[in-house]
């Protein structure tokens, strides 16, 4: 008996995990959908709802409003199925077409679709509960109905903020999520920052050029109400949401009109780089014809002002200990944008060692056409590229290469003139103390009065001091401290744990050493674990405190327990637990499948 290839009843928990990173990505993917029907003026409307068992407030509807082009009835009765694109051309933002009804369960269960063309008048709805299918009691997505958008959207249709008259009347379309469950943060103020963040990065040339504009709106209270502003990790726009004031290098100026507010970063050049773009060739192999073809990757860089990081504007402190300079860290790494949209940011494999904080002195983003999407490995939600270290040996001399390798000479090579650069720059200015951090004062502490034997301090009692100091000495050059004196890295060496955070390609996802008289615990950032969770840790300073004291407490054990012959026993149950580890997490990754 012929079988149905999808049991859609059946497929609800599948469809609302669709592999989004966040809500940030799942509204995007709405404003893309947006920006591809025309659309210049976009609403985001938020709506908050009482817990009747907290009493708190909380999230609980969005609503997205353009003056796009519309949708005729063929596409509205359409763009909620699964699978539906109107996008078949590579050119724009979009192509993909799987956005709207993924993105949407991804933060609810239940969508409602409102279209209209020729004037609001001419407004129909089409609808899809997940819920109500799971029930077997929407088995289509059904014929657009003539509808009205809610009342508490409908005042935004003609909407004026005392500086600009916005009319969606004429032709546009809302997209209205109801009963979400699945917002985080979901407080309107936090996620308000969130969205300003992120929304401001991805779409910042759009909003730069004035062409399109982006609101929050609270609809219960009117005073979170603002323009997303452009956000840009190059730190180079004007008008940015984050700008730099020369009279005050430690001051942030972040949403404020100031006469002396400027760009914190400028465009890095050199003989190979005159405006601080390079125009690299790169071949791939057209999808459709199969045939080799050519396009263009720009890689633009830049670097931080003298005036934001040099010695005269920070004679005694590190300028990364300064508002400023921890935003900046905010935005290190690389931007990949594709149609003017960011879909990724990272580190690539283009640079390596994380530890040192000279990397958010410098900006790279790489910018590429749609027609080399299958070439980046563009994700169909576009949330990320693949971009991974290859070795160029694993293919033979006249074959196409991955991306990867056609363009990684130019930006590792550049990367470490800006790194280095900068480095003479600031001449010597990181000292031990930038290396303290919460976990490692509150391990010396704690464990201030434990005299126990330990593989640690076997190693400090049978290692002559020169030499540890020596050591020692080599892991703070390594941590970007150029000059040490003796007594500072004995007073270093007062600590218990020291953490730090590695790329240990295919290694554990930690690592540890007894062997400089304490203990040294490496977090590898490629691992699986690191890769799909640690952003999540890491967002929240107590949280990251408390998994950092975790693997610390750990490794501490181990060093109190694993003394002399039996730390080969340590070795070995740390290398199990490891295996065990990256066998869950990819389990994990299938769980309920």
């Amino acid at each position: 008996m012929a079988q149905r290839i999808v049991n859609i009843e059946q497929m609800g928990d599948a469809l609302r995990n669709t592999g989004y990173k966040s809500i940030e990505n799942a509204i995007s993917e709405i404003i893309d959908n947006s920006i591809e029907a025309s659309a210049n003026n976009i609403f985001v409307l938020v709506s908050e709802s009482i817990d009747e068992i907290s009493h708190r407030k909380y999230v609980s509807e969005f609503a997205f409003l353009d003056n796009g082009d519309g949708m005729d009835v063929e596409k509205l009765e359409s763009c909620l199925g699964i699978g539906f694109t109107t996008r078949s051309e590579r050119k724009g933002i979009g192509r993909f077409g799987v956005g709207l009804p993924q993105a949407s369960l991804h933060v609810c269960p239940a969508v409602d679709v409102y279209s209209w063309q020729n004037g609001y008048e001419n407004c129909k709805k089409v609808f899809l509960d997940i819920d109500l299918v799971g029930a077997g009691k929407q088995t289509e997505i059904e014929d657009p109905i003539k509808s009205r958008v809610p009342e508490k959207f409908e005042k935004f249709l003609k909407y004026n903020t005392g500086e600009k008259q916005y009319d969606f009347t004429k032709s546009g379309t809302l997209v209205h999520w109801k009963k979400c469950d699945r917002v985080s943060p979901k407080t309107i103020r936090s996620l308000f920052q969130r969205l300003e963040f992120a929304l401001g990065q991805k779409f910042r040339y759009l909003i730069k050029l004035n062409t399109h504009s982006i609101k929050l709106i609270h609809i219960e209270n009117e005073e979170f109400n603002f323009e997303v502003m452009p956000n840009d990790p190059m730190l180079l726009m004007e008008g940015n949401y984050v700008l730099g004031n020369p009279d005050k290098p430690e001051e942030l100026l972040q949403r404020k009109n100031n006469p002396n507010a400027v760009p914190l970063f400028e465009p890095y050049t050199n003989e190979s780089c005159l405006d601080g773009v390079v125009k690299i060739p790169v071949e791939y192999q057209d999808k459709e014809t199969r045939k080799l073809m050519q396009s263009t990757v720009k890689v633009a860089f830049s670097k931080v002002k003298d005036i934001f990081y040099d010695k005269t504007a920070f004679p005694s402190k590190d300028p990364g200990s300064t508002p400023m300079g921890k935003h900046v860290a905010k935005m290190e790494g690389i931007s990949v944008v594709r149609a003017d949209r960011e879909i990724d940011f990272g580190m690539f494999d283009f640079y390596k060692n994380i530890n040192q904080p000279q990397h958010r002195w410098w900006g790279c983003e790489i910018r590429f056409n749609p027609e080399l999407d299958e070439a980046f490995g563009v994700s169909n939600n576009k949330q990320h590229v693949e971009l991974r270290e290859v070795r160029p040996e694993d293919y033979d001399e006249g074959e196409l290469k991955p991306v990867w390798l056609q363009i990684n000479s130019v930006i590792s090579n550049t990367i470490s003139k800006i790194y280095n650069e900068n480095k003479e720059i600031r001449a010597k200015s990181r000292t031990v103390d930038d290396l303290k951090t919460p976990v490692s004062e509150i391990i010396n502490t704690v464990e201030v009065n434990n005299d126990a034997d330990s593989e640690t301090k076997k190693i400090k009692n049978e290692t002559p001091i020169k030499k540890l100091i020596e050591k020692n000495k080599e892991v703070l050059i390594e941590q970007g401290v150029d000059v040490v004196t003796d007594e500072e890295v004995i007073q270093y060496m007062k600590n218990k744990v020291n953490i730090f955070y590695k790329d240990l390609r295919n290694g554990p996802f930690f690592d540890y050493s007894f062997s400089l008289g304490s203990c040294q615990v490496d977090i590898n950032t490629s691992h699986i674990f690191y890769q799909k969770f640690f952003p999540h840790i890491e967002s929240k300073p107590e949280t990251k405190t408390a998994f950092e004291l975790f693997i610390a407490a750990f490794v501490k054990t181990l060093d109190e327990t694993a003394i002399g012959d039996k730390k080969e026993i340590a070795d070995v149950i740390v290398q199990e637990w490891n295996i065990k580890l990256r066998r869950y997490i990819n389990e994990q990754a299938n769980y309920g499948k």
